[in-house]
């Protein structure tokens, strides 16, 4: 656990895009700035591709995608963090050669790339309502991805991987204080896992959980959940969003989470590594 600073603020941007990109890129203006006046924050998160509204049709993807190095929208998370000195994550399609990945990206304050994270676990979701087909357009990325804010040790991952306990448990082991997910998840799925799946795994590894989705567009082919939120290390919701495009902000505690890790250590003296790995055969 780092020590450098015992708060945080966290600002998540439940963010509506536009029909265009740069009109979108604009309205990323204008939210980051309003954030940063409101509420000061030390790191601003964007949702899961975020510049558009998500859908996993291909040429859609394909239009979308951009180069980490050049991309429109990578630059300008760039920009936006270098001119506000603060850190920003922001989910995009991220093309790589000929692979195509659902990346998201951390900004530090001098707009330095500092991190990214391509998502693990692709989505495969079929349903009455909607087919959600991952595997087929992106390569999974392979790694998990942690990053440092003001002492705050901070892991990242991308909607689906939130429902693999086992990987977030990497993090926790890791001594993640906060872990972001930015999401775009489906509004028919979100009344049974959406809040559940967040305090479980804030619950489980004893760290704060910030999970920002799009706002919702009920006319839009794919239709998201919204309800960004921010968790405490023991599943309990500090703030939340509605649906609409919002700005969500808290300022977190690392006390409150080592306290609770000392009361009761589970990631740490309760774990029976040596019973466990008789069954890590999988």
């Amino acid at each position: 656990m780092a020590t450098c600073k015992t708060k945080l603020r966290v600002c998540l941007l439940q963010f509506a895009a536009k029909e265009g990109l740069t009109e979108t890129l604009t309205h990323l203006d204008e939210m980051v700035s309003k954030a940063v006046n409101d509420h000061q924050p030390d790191i601003i998160s964007l949702p899961e591709l975020f510049n558009f509204s998500y859908c996993t049709e291909l040429p859609i993807l394909e239009a979308m995608a951009e180069s980490i190095s050049y991309g429109a929208t990578f630059r300008r998370l760039s920009t936006l963090s270098k001119q506000f000195s603060i850190y920003i994550v922001g989910g995009l399609v991220e093309r790589d050669g000929d692979n195509l990945y659902n990346t998201a990206a951390v900004y530090d304050p001098n707009g330095e790339l500092i991190a990214k994270h391509r998502k693990v676990h692709l989505s495969n979701a079929h349903s009455d309502v909607v087919d959600i087909v991952e595997v087929d357009r992106f390569q999974p990325g392979n790694e998990i991805t942690t990053f440092e804010v003001n002492g705050f040790k901070c892991g990242l991952a991308i909607c689906y991987d939130a429902f693999l306990d086992e990987f977030v448990k990497i993090y926790g082991r890791e001594g993640c204080d906060l872990m972001i997910f930015p999401v775009a998840f489906h509004a028919s799925y979100g009344d049974t896992y959406w809040e559940l799946i967040q305090r479980a795994r804030a619950l489980d590894n004893q760290m704060f959980v910030a999970a920002v989705s799009p706002a919702r567009n009920e006319q839009a082919s794919y239709v998201v959940y919204g309800y960004s939120m921010i968790v405490d290390p023991l599943g309990k919701v500090l703030t939340k969003a509605g649906i609409s495009e919002e700005i969500v902000f808290h300022e977190i505690d690392s006390t409150a989470a080592q306290k609770i890790r000392t009361e009761v250590p589970v990631m740490s003296t309760s774990r029976r590594v040596d019973v466990y790995k008789k069954y890590s055969d999988y």
